[in-house]
């Protein structure tokens, strides 16, 4: 049977997700991050192929093979807003369609992946999130879906544990829309109606000069990075310097996915791996990042410096104790940046898990003998 998600059947599936469905797919994830990292599945993984038409609409391809299937994302980037279009409107939307068959080439299921893709990149961040120990002050860069994913799966999952969420975007009132967006989605956080959110409006060219963004940055404890930003979206001395030392915190970085791209200082990161500053850089495709991720390839960090995040579920499953207790006091409380640009191993097994949800919730369409 070949299923067919729409768009509003994607959102129904996910307006109903429970913590025992994140979790469900957390594990369908951290399996296929294993696999791409310790089975071999790297080298069956083609590169996605990106074409810019002179208007400079993008078009990504992204395939994706595992033993037991096979599937092709279609991601269509609208060109950059014109200077003159102002920053209150809505962000331009990324089109998103998702292919998946059998290991034959048999067609399984088409999903519109809008909505998927904000919820698998936020959710490969959300992996490593879950272990952190303090999470009390959250600050989101972005104000688009996937800094609306990436909060609501925090709240979802460790809404008791968080006190503020602040949001920085160029624009005050789309920060603010999707903030009563975030606080009418269902999905049982209901425990996170103590949780204070603040809207930091910041030019992303003058972030040093925006009032109490230093301060916010400083005092988090969990920073999610969600823009296209081609300029860093803060100073790298606010967390070298022995105030931002003092605390150690988690940093998602995923809204670059070109060289000329950066969120985090290239300077932070080189502060990382030369200086006693530590931490851990954990990436999703270390091959991925060293060719598309701009802050990694501008600070030229050594790969030996980087984990992928499937070496990390690699070595839980592996049982080695001593080693892993090492590992997961730097999880849980260290110093710990995650960069993700997204491989299409990440679509194929999690699009699988969804077409299965939504046949045991009976949402979709069926189309028999496709």
């Amino acid at each position: 049977m070949f299923t067919v998600l729409s768009d509003a059947a994607v959102k129904a599936l996910f307006d109903a997700f429970t913590p025992e469905d994140v979790s469900y797919m957390s594990a369908v994830l951290r399996e296929a991050f294993r696999a791409y990292s310790r089975d071999n599945e790297a080298e069956h993984q083609p590169h996605r192929a990106a074409v810019t038409r002179p208007n400079g609409q993008t078009s990504l391809f992204m395939p994706a093979t595992t033993p037991n299937g096979l599937s092709v994302k279609i991601v269509g980037v609208p060109p950059p807003r014109p200077a003159d279009a102002g920053a209150s409107g809505p962000p331009s939307a990324l089109r998103c369609v998702l292919t998946i068959c059998d290991a034959e080439g048999r067609g399984v299921g088409v999903i519109n992946a809008e909505a998927f893709t904000a919820f698998r990149t936020s959710l490969g961040s959300i992996l490593l999130y879950q272990r952190r120990r303090r999470t009390a002050r959250i600050v989101a860069f972005g104000a688009g879906k996937q800094a609306l994913w990436h909060l609501r799966l925090a709240l979802l999952l460790r809404g008791g544990d968080i006190e503020s969420v602040t949001v920085v975007n160029r624009s005050k009132r789309r920060a603010e829309e999707m903030i009563t967006q975030l606080q009418g989605m269902g999905g049982g956080s209901q425990d996170a109606d103590h949780v204070h959110f603040t809207v930091i409006e910041a030019d992303p060219e003058a972030t040093a000069e925006t009032p109490g963004l230093k301060d916010a940055v400083v005092g988090a404890d969990v920073i999610f990075c969600t823009t296209p930003s081609k300029v860093e979206l803060f100073p790298a001395e606010w967390l070298t310097s022995e105030e931002g030392r003092a605390k150690k915190r988690y940093i998602a970085a995923i809204g670059s996915y070109k060289l000329d791209m950066k969120e985090i200082p290239p300077a932070f990161l080189r502060a990382m791996t030369e200086t006693d500053l530590g931490g851990l850089l954990v990436v999703d495709s270390r091959e991925a990042c060293y060719l598309e991720a701009g802050e990694i390839v501008e600070a030229e960090v050594p790969a030996e410096r980087i984990m992928e995040i499937g070496q990390i579920v690699h070595a839980q499953k592996a049982g080695d104790q001593r080693a892993m207790e090492t590992l997961s006091q730097k999880l849980e409380d260290g110093l710990v940046v995650y960069k993700s640009v997204g491989v299409g191993i990440m679509d194929l097994a999690l699009g699988k898990a969804l077409l299965e949800l939504a046949g045991k919730h009976d949402v979709g369409v069926q189309v028999p003998d496709f």
